[in-house]
């Protein structure tokens, strides 16, 4: 384990300009986390004891392959599996009814950090922030009863070490979690903190450099104009922007040739790419979508970004 002064030399290191886009497919065999949940009314026991992610992070890099010398996260589209985590918080008398229970749908992460450095074996110490930007959580007991979003619960920015190496044609980046995110309940008081702990690996191919990338407001806001922008598309093309409010999904759209990631996608907008490849949208949302989950990806003739969920305020 790397020392203190290490880590802080790591990060004190000047960071040059990340030019190349990689979005690198997580690993999810090699993936599994451990989770653990405290609150401010006792013991919370959850189930499974651990899951794995799947998905993808979005990584932006000084060089299309090794040696690296600095990077940074900028987006994930992260999700657990299983699909169900559940938690209880158990009654002082064994025999009587858990105090509380939850069961957490459907969770999807956003993973960002500033620029970090990374020393001549790949060696990386990132301040990384998580944000939930999907989710339902179903409670009863202590916890209230109901049924409510869990998105928009976001970490404190938070050292985590890790590695970018590169074996072959293969981007390899390793991180090391080790994140807390808070909910404090406005109407009871109660706090309830969720901690995240393990290895995510994710992986890229060389011949992937300057990946289509998409960024987009969290959150976004209803009845107003959104920036949306799109990276590294084809100069001059005709970019589509998809979005969904039904998730992830696969989605054969013939006349560009590709597939889009999200389900049942609408046309959001379209736009032409600049001479550098950017693509921007001022998109309003319909009315309606206020509390709701959203995904939006690019789409040109032969490719698409990544996909980028947020929700509506």
């Amino acid at each position: 384990m790397k020392s203190l002064l290490a880590l802080s030399l790591l990060l004190a290191a000047p960071a040059a300009a990340q030019n190349i886009q990689y979005s690198t497919e997580i690993n999810s065999s090699q993936s599994s986390v451990n989770w653990s949940v405290s609150s401010s009314i006792g013991t919370v026991n959850v189930s499974p004891a651990n899951f794995r992610l799947a998905g993808s992070i979005e990584l932006a890099t000084d060089s299309a392959s090794a040696p690296f010398t600095t990077g940074s996260l900028n987006g994930a589209m992260a999700y657990t599996d299983p699909n169900r985590l559940s938690g209880e918080v158990p009654n002082i008398l064994p025999f009587l009814p858990p105090l509380a229970t939850f069961d957490i749908d459907g969770l999807q992460f956003h993973l960002v950090s500033p620029n970090f450095s990374i020393d001549p074996l790949g060696n990386f110490v990132a301040s990384v922030i998580l944000t939930t930007t999907a989710g339902t959580n179903t409670s009863s007991g202590l916890l209230g009863s109901g049924v409510e979003p869990v998105y928009g619960l976001e970490s404190l920015p938070t050292l985590v070490g890790g590695t970018l190496t590169q074996s072959g044609t293969t981007i390899h980046l390793f991180i090391d979690m080790d994140v807390q995110v808070t909910l404090v309940d406005p109407g009871t008081g109660i706090s309830v903190t969720l901690t995240v702990v393990g290895p995510i690996h994710s992986y890229a191919d060389t011949s992937t450099a300057d990946s289509m990338h998409l960024d987009l407001p969290r959150p976004m806001f209803d009845g107003v104009s959104n920036s949306v922008v799109v990276e590294n598309a084809s100069a001059g093309s005709s970019v589509f922007l998809a979005g969904s409010l039904g998730g992830l999904g696969s989605t054969p759209i013939a006349p560009l040739g590709v597939t889009a990631g999200i389900r049942a996608p609408v046309q959001a907008g379209v736009a032409t790419a600049s001479g550098i490849g950017v693509a921007s949208f001022n998109l309003v949302l319909p009315p309606g979508l206020t509390g709701r989950s959203v995904w939006l990806q690019a789409l040109e003739t032969g490719r698409v970004s990544n996909v980028v969920g947020s929700w509506v305020e």
